[in-house]
């Protein structure tokens, strides 16, 4: 079957059964035909606070509202120790560990420890700078390989090898409900304007608002950062198992990412339906937007036969029984 959600640069390939996504919780009536979150009406009502007019005023503080608390909390992550540090594979030019989830890849806000700091620590490298040893990063919620460098000339290669795509990426992970068994999503992204810093998928309207919000910014760098093109993205996916999670039907699955912007895989799971299990932004009243930006109408078309809430609650519930981390 083929699914496209309305939008002719964004459409979704699907062999078999169709992805599906929740309704977004944190939202009530009024403040979900607006678009905003119902704890940001309530803390304008305790506070007092006046409408600020114009749309375009009211998203550019917005945005820098839930930018200064999404910087707050990404200072916060497990710190590991050098005997905590898993390494698959080492020598004079690089080195290959495993980064646990939780776990910064590199240096947060004002130098925060990272996985980075940890394999300096040991191993250091030639220049000395800890900056240049990183080849590529993952979310602080993945887990997975991750290489570093020791010398400039391993850094220049390895960027190149990179960059030029001569590198496979290939992820696990475990997803809410019954997706197909293979497919492709080709859904483009860009920074979410109403809950930054995470992404979207783009719309035209999510465009036009963003372009909205971002005449109204104050700041230059959060300006030029909501100005910025979405970009096309695509991942493939393939069956490995169906498998069974607090009592509700979930599926591991092998995605391959065949861009790599911020956050695709998870957005991509969550905006066409069966988001990453324990996942805290893109998963079930996670942080960012609902079904990664696409509207109910778009998911209509995309998605009709979506996983039921009360499925996605009780995985939630498991996820914080076991107080699970993101299953990616």
């Amino acid at each position: 079957a083929r699914r496209v959600v309305p939008r002719p640069s964004a459409t979704a390939r699907f062999t078999d059964v169709s992805w599906s996504v929740l309704p977004h919780q944190r939202y009530v009536c009024g403040s979900a035909a607006e678009g905003r979150p119902a704890d940001r009406d309530r803390e304008e009502e305790a506070h007092g606070e006046e409408d600020v007019g114009s749309p375009g005023a009211e998203l550019a503080l917005q945005y820098e509202r839930k930018l200064k608390e999404a910087r707050a909390r990404s200072r916060s992550g497990t710190v590991l120790s050098s005997e905590d540090l898993t390494v698959l594979y080492a020598d004079e030019h690089i080195v290959v560990v495993n980064k646990p989830s939780g776990v910064l890849c590199v240096p947060g806000v004002r130098n925060k420890s990272s996985l980075a700091n940890t394999v300096h620590d040991i191993y250091g490298c030639e220049s000395g700078d800890v900056a240049k040893m990183v080849v590529h990063r993952l979310d602080m919620d993945t887990s997975g390989i991750v290489v570093f460098a020791r010398t400039d000339e391993a850094l220049g290669r390895l960027h190149t090898a990179f960059r030029e795509r001569q590198t496979r990426k290939k992820y696990e992970a475990l997803v809410g409900g019954t997706p197909g068994i293979a497919g492709e999503i080709d859904l483009p992204l860009q920074r979410d304007h109403r809950f930054p810093p995470f992404m979207r998928i783009a719309t035209e309207q999510s465009e036009a608002e963003a372009a909205v919000a971002a005449a109204g910014l104050r700041h230059a760098g959060y300006r030029k950062l909501i100005k910025k093109k979405p970009k096309p993205s695509a991942t493939t996916y393939e069956l490995l198992g169906r498998e069974e999670y607090g009592g509700e039907a979930v599926t591991r699955v092998t995605l391959v990412p065949i861009t790599g912007r911020t956050h695709q895989l998870r957005v991509h799971c969550a905006a066409l339906g069966h988001p990453i299990v324990g996942d805290p932004v893109y998963g079930y009243r996670g942080e960012g937007a609902p079904n990664g930006g696409l509207t109910e109408e778009e998911m209509e078309v995309a998605a009709p036969g979506r996983v039921s809430l009360l499925s996605q609650q009780n995985i939630d519930r498991a996820v914080q029984d076991n107080q699970q981390n993101l299953c990616l």
